[in-house]
């Protein structure tokens, strides 16, 4: 992303009251965020967004579970290598799958808010305009 240009990302989050916390902070950190939706709707949106400089997930709902979207966007010519911040359960299989499905980086849930900005900001740059 260039320097003058917010970093646009793809926040899902069945939870809506966790999506508007996260939301929040990563526009305060001057990111764009766009509502991944669920499942199916989160594919659809990316070809609909154009480039994203990051997906965020923490849980898609019904119609595609995390794992299958995860190599649903990797499959995709498109949109195969956008970053993936996956914000699962503190579980270790959950990791191990994430990771199997080609995120980039894990963030097992609960964590720190300081901990996500890093890992944003590492994947889709610094996002300030």
């Amino acid at each position: 992303m260039s320097g003058d240009t917010p970093a646009k990302i793809l926040l899902i989050a069945t939870d809506r009251r966790l999506w508007g916390l996260l939301e929040r902070l990563l526009v305060a950190a001057g990111y764009v965020v766009v509502d991944g939706g669920s499942g199916r709707e989160t594919v659809a949106l990316l070809e609909r967004e154009g480039p994203v400089g990051l997906v965020v997930c923490e849980r898609t709902g019904p119609g595609l579970d995390e794992v299958a979207l995860f190599e649903e966007i990797r499959r995709d010519p498109g949109h195969g290598r956008v970053p993936i911040l996956a914000l699962p359960p503190a579980d270790p299989e959950c990791t191990v799958q994430a990771l199997k499905a080609g995120v980039d980086e894990v963030l097992a849930k609960p964590f720190h808010p300081n901990d996500l900005l890093d890992r944003v900001h590492r994947l889709a740059g610094s996002g300030r305009a």
